[in-house]
């Protein structure tokens, strides 16, 4: 863009067009990223011989979404 060239327009919520994006919900994709990492923690625990938090634990315990 030259510095003479104008910007998107504003579009009434102090965003410009360019900035939008879809909003992100929560869902249960990121639930089974959290439950997928959970079971990870707990495996890397084991194998270098460190206690695994509790809640860490329930969490991999959790069925995975589909």
């Amino acid at each position: 863009m030259s510095k003479h060239e104008a910007l998107p327009a504003d579009q009434g919520d102090g965003r410009h067009a360019s900035e939008e994006t879809p909003e992100r919900r929560p869902g249960s994709s990121d639930r089974r990223v959290q439950i997928a990492a959970a079971r990870l923690r707990v495996v890397l625990d084991e194998r270098l011989n460190r206690p695994t938090p509790e809640w860490v634990k329930r969490l991999a315990e959790q069925k995975l979404a589909s």
